[in-house]
């Protein structure tokens, strides 16, 4: 007799409950991280709450809620080794996208990436999403934690990095679970849908950034200094030291 008991899969009512959890759990958490900032631009995850950076991240928790459960350590797996090699690599990716007209300037063009590359399987029926997203996932991980890197508002403060992180986890792990929990014929069509609108904003995004006139970064133009004989902005000072009355 086996000592071993079977492995029972979680009940979608477990799932449902895990997502509201997960979902209320971190809301609140930066609901408290935004009032702390005084609920203004200068908001430290500003950056990740963008309709960009959201929807592929939505697009993954669908593919990855809807996934095989016995397929979706690797699909993990694949989504840690991209995110990790797209920060290592990140360097080479930036000099193979700076010709690109428009890259530069617009994070150079990972969002519509991620959403092209995660929007690719999830249009795809159940039966062949699995061996075509697991190695796209890679690239969809790279793409995001290099837009992640770039988004950053601070100056490289430490505590930016795996709050983005935790809340793209969190965004994509909270729509997974919800996705696993209402695993129905209307969830498949409804996502398969949206995988089309990935698609479509990927490349009518990207098509924008690139014909944009605003190509390339360019620095601000340096204000005029106001013309004072000579030594311009010490004139009246040079003149108090030569012991003259200073003019007005």
């Amino acid at each position: 007799m086996s000592m071993h008991k079977p492995v029972v899969a979680p009940s979608r009512r477990s799932l449902c409950l895990a997502a509201c959890a997960l979902a209320i759990t971190a809301a609140v958490a930066l609901a408290a991280s935004a009032y702390q900032s005084g609920w203004q631009g200068n908001w430290l995850l500003a950056s990740v709450f963008t309709a960009e950076r959201i929807l592929p991240l939505v697009g993954l928790g669908l593919l990855l809620g809807q996934l095989p459960r016995r397929m979706l350590p690797f699909a993990l797996a694949s989504l840690v080794l991209g995110a990790a090699a797209g920060i290592l690599l990140r360097e080479p990716f930036f000099a193979l996208m700076a010709p690109v007209p428009g890259a530069a300037a617009h994070l150079f063009l990972t969002g519509p990436i991620a959403c092209v590359l995660i929007g690719l399987p999830l249009v795809l029926p159940r039966g062949a999403r699995t061996w075509f997203a697991l190695p796209l996932l890679a690239l969809v991980g790279a793409a995001l934690a290099i837009a992640t890197l770039l988004g950053d508002p601070t100056l490289h403060e430490r505590s930016y990095r795996p709050l983005a992180f935790a809340a793209e986890i969190w965004i994509s792990a909270t729509v997974a679970l919800a996705a696993a929990a209402f695993d129905r014929a209307w969830l498949t069509v409804a996502a398969r849908i949206f995988a089309s609108w990935l698609i479509a904003i990927g490349f009518l995004y990207g098509g924008a950034y690139m014909a944009a006139k605003r190509t390339a970064l360019e620095p601000p133009p340096f204000p005029a200094l106001p013309a004072d004989g000579e030594f311009p902005g010490f004139g009246r000072v040079l003149q108090e030291l030569d012991g003259k009355e200073p003019a007005g």
